[in-house]
């Protein structure tokens, strides 16, 4: 059974690189008019953040689900791959959070809530580690209580996943962003399903069976997108909520197609191996520079702020990257990568990247 890849996937990578730029441009832009560029109107930037809502999040945890290996031989496996969650996910999720709570409190003058919260409860956009660290626990000691049936086990676990999604459930507190697993778990379900019934082996590499399904799923798509856009300018009331039937089918629709078009392309290759850093870091460089055109550029239009915090939050984690990757305890603290020892390095050449188990 296949349960992870075997190498690094150009295509994933490619993917990756895409969900990094609708991230980075989302947060540039802002959810609301206290954030970002401060849109209020019904215009076309706010649409854009409108119209990839049901692509963003959904993609990252799709291509984390794809990669993730769920099966562990026993229960010393298991509890190293649970060690290894928590280094990978737990140790940025506390230390970089950490540093933004600590910057942007002192640059404004003030705490929204105490720290201890945004360890246990969600804070900004780190909640994603916090669902995605639930997800992998459960399905790897899903799959270990299962044994064999472990691939039954996660197929008989995607409706229900779906089922969960839709019914949206309210909980407060949110401890440790357990409405958001909810919300991501469908997607993430699907990526891991792709990969141990070998989607990639009887679909992707077979044209014959991969085209007909591109064009449907391209179709849909097309189709959602039309429709959301429909509703988004009041000329249906269509339910196109992020947890609503018609967003799931949006979100699946738009990863499969995405999975099966087999796009590779470099310049996004690239940036989707940083797709970890980027993510963790990309707040902090697109919020200075925001600070900074306020004070040189007061009357700079939205679109060169645009395309220039777009690029900051998408390039200088990259070489914050390389600048943490040099030092173990950096590269552990900030990145949760473990180094191994000077003399070993020339065997692990590419311990600075992505390792898959994260956007």
């Amino acid at each position: 059974m296949a349960t992870g890849p075997q190498r690094r996937d150009r295509h994933i990578e490619t993917l990756r690189g895409l969900a990094c730029i609708l991230l980075v441009a989302y947060h540039v832009i802002g959810n609301d008019p206290a954030h970002g560029m401060h849109i209020t109107a019904h215009d076309n930037w706010r649409l854009f953040t409108e119209l990839f809502i049901h692509v963003r999040m959904p993609l990252f945890s799709f291509l984390s689900g794809y990669v993730f290996s769920a099966i562990v031989a026993d229960r010393a496996g298991l509890g190293v791959a649970i060690t290894k969650k928590f280094r990978r996910l737990g140790i940025p999720l506390v230390v970089v959070s950490t540093l933004f709570y600590l910057c942007f409190g002192l640059i404004n003058d003030g705490f929204d809530e105490p720290i201890w919260q945004i360890y246990v409860l969600p804070y900004q956009h780190y909640w994603y580690l916090q669902a995605t660290l639930l997800i992998m626990i459960g399905i790897l000691v899903g799959c270990h209580l299962a044994g064999d049936r472990a691939r039954g086990f996660m197929t008989a676990l995607f409706p229900l996943a779906c089922a969960l999604f839709i019914a949206a459930p309210v909980f407060d507190p949110d401890v440790f962003a357990i409405s958001s697993a909810i919300y991501l778990l469908p997607y993430f379900l699907l990526g891991q399903l792709l990969r141990v019934w070998s989607a990639e082996q009887r679909i992707r590499a077979v044209p014959s069976r991969r085209q007909p399904l591109v064009i449907g799923l391209g179709l849909l798509v097309a189709l959602m997108f039309a429709l959301d856009l429909a509703q988004y300018e009041g000329l249906n009331q269509l339910n196109f909520a992020r947890q609503s039937a018609l967003g799931l089918l949006f979100g699946v629709s738009a990863c499969l197609f995405l999975f099966l078009t087999r796009l590779e392309w470099r310049p996004l290759e690239r940036i989707g191996a940083y797709s970890y850093t980027i993510y963790l870091f990309h707040v902090f460089f697109t919020a200075a520079l925001r600070k900074a055109f306020g004070i040189a550029f007061p009357g700079a239009s939205s679109g060169i702020f645009f395309i220039t915090a777009l690029a900051a939050g998408l390039l200088l984690p990259i070489g914050l990257h390389q600048l943490l990757i040099r030092w173990r305890w950096t590269a552990l603290l900030f990145l949760g990568i473990s180094r191994p020892a000077p003399r070993a390095r020339l065997a692990t050449a590419d311990a600075g990247r992505a390792d898959g188990i994260a956007p």
